[in-house]
């Protein structure tokens, strides 16, 4: 019996969406063989740069015509809730959208319900859930090689939405998915700062309670000196990168540090997707309940800071709590002038 050759419709003509697409065609069991976006031209572009046999404006129009197995969804992260739900609702069996989930809460439960709904499997494009390096840190954990875990340090910058999202899903995957239990956090935005079209801030810091009682420790654009973000330390020892894709680990079984490689070749999200929806795995390592969890610790920051006091999971506040903090007048700007650090404003570009 043949194998199936899935049908994908791109929705986002980017430069994501020329990599979901390449990512596709290289799995040899997946056609592209659609786009959409906002922009006609950068449609029309996209399928002639592909070689695709149509595309759209409109994303409603094309899951309601194409008869797609998987769609991509490479928008930036405040437009992808609409895509995903009319995905799920016009029958899509597969949606991977790229990281961050969304831009808040709400939108991101309104993914999950779609999702849950109609029988779609959701992936948020965490792709560091399939570095070898991540993914044997997370073994020798789980294995007991430094003890029961009991805090994790990360340090990065540019904004909790842009790399912030990739360091904290990293840090629950490192650990082993540990649900996070409160937070509290500070954060400072003094200039109108931006990260393609949702606003961000200057800096934050925050310490993360999860289950089990295992502290995570995130700081971003704080100033230096800079702290050494990717430790874990347990109660019998400590792991951290090494070079050439290695992990270096401590602890009382051996003197000194050991240099380990990662024992196993992982796949990458594309091929996972396909197992997944053909039963061969269990679930995808980046599953949207995953996504949802980062969306909430994300938020959770900006939350901390709205309420002036410690935040408990789950999440309640629906919207974004930056965005409250700001419209209401909680978070006036001191620089005028905005400017966004991804995708610049046109007046940037003047």
């Amino acid at each position: 019996m043949a194998e199936k050759t899935y049908r994908v419709g791109i929705i986002g003509c980017g430069g994501m969406g020329r990599s979901h697409t390449g990512n596709w065609r290289g799995t040899g069991r997946a056609e592209v063989v659609t786009a959409s976006d906002i922009s006609e031209e950068s449609a029309k572009k996209f399928a002639e740069d592909q070689s695709l046999s149509s595309y759209y404006t409109d994303f409603e129009e094309m899951c309601e015509k194409e008869d797609l197995d998987i769609v991509s969804i490479t928008t930036w992260q405040s437009v992808r809730a609409e895509p995903t739900i009319a995905a799920a609702e016009n029958g899509v069996a597969g949606i991977i959208t790229e990281k961050p989930m969304a831009a808040s809460v709400g939108d991101a439960q309104d993914m999950m319900d779609a999702c849950e709904k109609n029988g779609t499997k959701l992936v948020v494009g965490h792709q560091r859930r399939f570095s070898g390096q991540n993914c044997e840190a997370r073994r020798l954990i789980q294995e007991g090689a430094i003890g029961q875990p009991q805090a994790m340090l990360r340090r990065d910058g540019h904004g909790l939405l842009n790399r912030g999202t990739h360091e904290i899903d990293e840090m629950r995957y490192i650990l082993g998915d540990p649900e996070p239990q409160w937070l509290i956090a500070q954060v400072s935005r003094k200039t109108d700062r931006w990260e393609r079209r949702v606003r961000t801030e200057d800096l934050c810091m925050a310490e993360i309670c999860f289950e089990g009682g295992i502290r995570g420790i995130y700081e971003s654009d704080l100033p230096g000196p800079g702290l050494r973000g990717d430790a874990v330390y347990g109660d019998d020892g400590q792991l951290r990168r090494g070079d050439d894709g290695t992990i270096e680990l401590l602890n009382s079984k051996a003197a000194g540090w050991q240099t380990i490689k990662p024992r196993q070749n992982e796949p990458n999200q594309f091929t996972e997707m396909l197992a997944w929806m053909e039963g061969e795995v269990d679930e995808h390592r980046n599953a949207g309940r995953h996504g949802f969890t980062t969306i909430e610790i994300l938020m959770a920051f900006y939350e901390s800071l709205r309420i002036q006091d410690v935040v408990t999971f789950p999440m309640e506040t629906r919207p974004n709590p930056l965005d409250l903090l700001v419209e209401g007048g909680k978070l006036p700007v001191h620089v005028e002038g905005r400017y966004d650090i991804r995708a610049p404003f046109p007046e940037e570009n003047k």
